[in-house]
């Protein structure tokens, strides 16, 4: 499932906890939250290299692409459940639209303009997109399911935070419905990237809503010691089974223990990581396109390092473009 490198994030993490890093907090602001998104954009271009190009020191992260994924759906859930814990119940009020739509346009926009390129590039088209899409689960827009899985988690939340009940049990029916969801995902026969780490959603739900409890319950003497050691167990216990569909409940612990050892770093700051973490969303939806246009018919990068390098640069101009157009009230 993962790899050697972030075994050693995890050692690295782990051994700054209970050494230098003790008595440390950072909780999950939004500033870190940013940053964190930065930084996981700029590790999913990187983790997708090796399917387009030949760069070996790579390819220890493209093993570990199913935690950086599970980690934003961790922090799409903790957002969500701090705006609405912070908003109350009028967080809801026009949900679809403010939320829901954020997401769909820009998916919409560079899936089309995609589209258009490999109109041009290739003369030709996929013959049945949207059956491909809905029954096979492959996307018109490269590396895209991402985005359909936070909009089915964004449409589960919806309806169930309609319910007149207490924010926990909203949460259990959450983790019920994507549950469900990954099940559905899983028997049509969907890449497993599609619903392995989608538990990782209403993670950062709980995380979010416990967070204080959390952190003060990891620094009490020998619990700091052996949290982080139990959630590994526990996530190995998924695992070893060696029984596809039980990996996406370790994704549970792996996300939980994870962000306990972020909370006792501080993370890098400034405006580049700012920069990447505001456009980190058009990041995602662009690489996948920038690594097929550039080695198509009409351009074709022969250097993996150049092709690398241009495939970089060339997403984040576009992500910067796109995101200015998509925050224009006109095009809201």
């Amino acid at each position: 499932m993962n790899s050697y490198s972030l075994l050693a994030l995890i050692i690295i993490l782990y051994t700054l906890s209970i050494t230098l890093c003790r008595g440390k907090v950072f909780s999950l602001t939004r500033d870190r939250s940013t940053v964190l998104k930065g930084i996981l954009s700029l590790l999913i271009i990187l983790s997708h290299t090796n399917f387009h190009a030949d760069i070996p020191v790579f390819k220890t992260i493209t093993n570990w692409g199913g935690t950086k994924v599970a980690l934003f759906f961790f922090l799409s859930g903790y957002g969500l459940i701090s705006s609405y814990l912070r908003v109350g119940s009028g967080y809801m009020d026009g949900f679809l639209v403010k939320r829901i739509w954020k997401i769909v346009k820009p998916l919409l926009v560079i899936t089309l303009v995609y589209l258009g390129v490999v109109f041009l590039d290739k003369k030709t088209l996929p013959s049945d997109i949207i059956g491909e899409l809905f029954l096979q689960g492959k996307t018109p827009l490269p590396y895209s399911w991402f985005v359909y899985v936070i909009i089915l988690a964004y449409i589960v939340f919806f309806f169930v935070f309609q319910l007149k009940i207490k924010v926990e049990r909203k949460i259990v029916f959450v983790f019920i419905g994507l549950l469900l969801v990954s099940l559905g995902l899983y028997k049509l026969g969907f890449d497993r990237a599609w619903w392995v780490s989608n538990l990782a959603f209403p993670t950062g739900l709980v995380y979010g809503l416990y967070e204080e409890k959390l952190l003060s319950f990891s620094r009490q003497k020998y619990i700091n010691l052996f949290l982080v050691p139990v959630c590994v167990l526990l996530a190995g216990v998924f695992v070893v089974p060696k029984i596809e569909f039980l990996y996406l409940f370790s994704y549970v612990f792996i996300t939980i223990f994870l962000f306990l050892l972020i909370s006792y770093v501080k993370l890098p700051n400034g405006k580049v990581w700012h920069f990447l973490g505001n456009v980190s969303y058009e990041t995602y939806l662009l690489h996948g396109a920038l690594f097929s246009m550039l080695r198509g018919n009409t351009i074709f990068i022969t250097n993996d390092y150049v092709y690398l390098l241009a495939t970089v640069g060339c997403t984040l101009l576009l992500a910067f473009l796109f995101n200015q157009l998509f925050n224009k009230k006109w095009i809201k």
